[in-house]
């Protein structure tokens, strides 16, 4: 029986997993979470055992951590720069060197692909003037490169693009909770081009990929996880069609315009904010996705995420 760890496994990447995991005769899951009434579902005790805890008191797992084949890091902290840091940082360092090198087989860390750039190498600036999540993870990056983190040679780096997720048993990622928003904004915005593209996967997908990866051989040490690129243009005329909002024309939004508004508005673009505006095309060339590996999907395309979170919009 192949014992697996999983932190974060209330949030909504942590859910799927712990679910599609679940089904698996030959593995137990030992999930910590902070409030166990957040994850919905009735476990086998002889595949599932809810921890109650958080990765800030890891170390009272330690004798079972020491007990572990593999490790699956979810969960993060997104707001507030100190415990972005204690969590993503000291707490995630801490875990790792809980581990026995004897034991343990491989360590699936969750980071964000946010942090690299059109080559998948680490952005600078990401660590210099980003928000405290991004600072955190960014260092996080930078010690796992350098060979400096426990068991660094046993760490798969798994780097969601834009991520999608959620139902009414699980919850949403913070953009699906946005995706209704988008209907009234149409109304401007379909008559607008913007040189952007970007990737996006859905927490189920991700799911079915960790579930692959358990049964074959360790991939690569970073691994992109995202549906083949969509410019912005392409999603603003599969939305507009989905939701029947015709477009008769088209006006491109320079870059300096958007650099503009700022000054309109009590925001203040930082360094980071001012790279992303400058930098728009978030596509990686190795980006794989359930169906890289003959796995089932649930929304590969656009089309079926609308239609999976627009239901009520949909055209007749």
């Amino acid at each position: 029986m192949l014992a697996v760890f999983i932190t974060g496994a209330s949030g909504c990447v942590g859910h799927y997993v712990l679910s599609h995991l679940s089904t698996f005769a030959d593995v137990h899951c030992y999930a910590l979470i902070r409030d166990p009434a957040k994850v919905s579902g009735t476990w086998d005790p002889q595949r599932v055992t809810i921890l109650r805890g958080d990765l800030q008191h890891i170390a009272q797992h330690q004798d079972l951590l020491r007990r572990m084949d593999v490790i699956i890091h979810i969960a993060t902290a997104w707001g507030g720069d100190d415990l972005a840091w204690a969590v993503n940082v000291t707490h995630t360092l801490e875990l790792l060197s809980l581990l026995d090198p004897q034991r343990c087989q491989r360590i699936f860390y969750f980071s964000t692909a946010s942090l690299l750039d059109a080559q998948e190498q680490p952005i600078p600036v990401a660590g210099q003037a980003g928000t405290g999540y991004i600072r955190s993870k960014y260092e996080m990056l930078i010690q796992l490169k350098n060979g400096t983190v426990p068991l660094a040679d046993r760490v798969i780096t798994l780097y969601p693009t834009l991520l999608f997720g959620g139902d009414p048993g699980s919850p949403y990622s913070h953009i699906t909770s946005g995706i209704p928003q988008i209907v009234p904004w149409l109304n401007l915005a379909r008559f607008l081009r913007l040189d952007a593209s970007f990737h996006f996967i859905h927490a189920a997908d991700i799911a079915q990929i960790l579930g692959h990866f358990l049964r074959h051989p360790a991939p690569p040490p970073q691994v992109i996880l995202g549906n083949p690129p969509l410019t912005f243009d392409q999603a603003l005329e599969i939305c507009c069609a989905y939701v029947g909002k015709p477009i008769w024309f088209r006006l491109p939004v320079p870059i300096q315009f958007l650099r503009r508004l700022s000054f309109l508005f009590p925001v203040h673009l930082s360094a980071w904010d001012d790279y992303c505006l400058q930098h728009r095309h978030f596509v990686y060339p190795s980006a794989v996705n359930a169906a890289s590996f003959g796995l089932p999907s649930r929304c590969p395309d656009l089309p079926s995420l609308l239609a999976t979170y627009l239901p009520l919009h949909k055209k007749p």
